[in-house]
């Protein structure tokens, strides 16, 4: 099959009239290699106003979000099944985006996972704001403040999804939404969900306006989480790993709850807690769907 060069991208003629020619890239040196790489870090991200998205699991929500991607790299090498072959010729002619293999050792160097599957991608960033929630008459929120594990807020977003929770809101959050490590350790279920950043006064105005009552997390609460009405329109408040939820939110919640504790600690990791509450909050809300 012979080559010629476009850029830095190989590019791969079919010896086949019926065949399209193929983006291709042979080495790890690549421009585009590099930038996969610099993508990892949330500055060139903020940068460009892109982000990576690694996995056939997670590529697919996005895509099922309609979120725009501008890239799709692969390597069949690392192809665990038949279902990534047929993912790539389902895109490689729909024009939508360019569909670029990679050789082993240029997607090696691209990938963040140990044990890839193959596929990359870069999508655009598309924030959201409070204004743009459609939400029902009486929604269940999750409010996310200052959460700075991405792991965490990944474990998180797949309970607020399997939970039913109608959107969540990152309150003065540090953590960059688009960390690789976030979008993996929730599955891609992150682009499944509305999520909203923003600032407290914001979001205590926003709150006011909709007649949404906000519930609080806290070990000092008398009242179980259970106890909570969770059918009416409700915020359910969540504090960081190290410091739990500031007297702000304290302050301004409704109802405060707690995690009943059996053993010597005393709380809950946030990503067990907030699953907890949520499926409470679904088994209440389960009898009027």
């Amino acid at each position: 099959m012979p080559s010629r060069m476009l850029g830095s991208v190989a590019i791969l003629k079919s010896q086949s009239p019926h065949l399209m020619e193929e983006l291709y890239i042979q080495s790890r040196q690549n421009d585009q290699v590099k930038n996969l790489v610099k993508l990892r870090e949330r500055k060139y991200r903020e940068r460009q106003s892109r982000y990576l998205i690694e996995g056939l699991r997670e590529i697919g929500h996005a895509l099922t979000a309609g979120l725009e991607i501008t890239h799709l790299y692969y390597c069949s090498d690392f192809f665990p099944s038949d279902l990534h072959a047929t993912f790539i010729a389902e895109h490689k002619d729909a024009a939508k985006f360019q569909v670029i293999g990679m050789s082993p050792d240029a997607f090696t160097k691209a990938s963040h996972r140990e044990g890839p599957d193959g596929l990359i991608a870069i999508a655009m960033q598309q924030g959201n704001v409070l204004a743009d929630l459609l939400l029902d008459e009486k929604p269940l929120l999750l409010v996310l403040e200052g959460i700075e594990k991405p792991g965490n807020l990944g474990a998180i977003l797949r309970s607020a999804d399997g939970a039913g929770v109608d959107a969540v809101i990152l309150v003065d959050c540090v953590l960059d939404l688009y960390n690789p490590n976030a979008i993996r350790s929730s599955q891609g279920l992150l682009f499944a969900l509305p999520i909203v950043s923003t600032d407290r006064d914001t979001l205590t105005n926003w709150l006011d306006v909709k007649n949404i009552v906000g519930c609080a997390t806290t070990p000092g609460s008398k009242k179980l989480h259970w106890e909570v009405d969770y059918k009416q329109g409700l915020a359910l408040y969540m504090g960081s790993e190290s410091d739990g939820l500031s007297d702000y939110w304290l302050e301004k919640a409704t109802h405060k709850i707690r995690i009943p504790m059996a053993g010597q600690a005393d709380s809950l990791n946030v990503a067990a807690a907030a699953a907890v509450c949520l499926y409470e909050a679904r088994r209440q809300r389960a009898k009027i769907d």
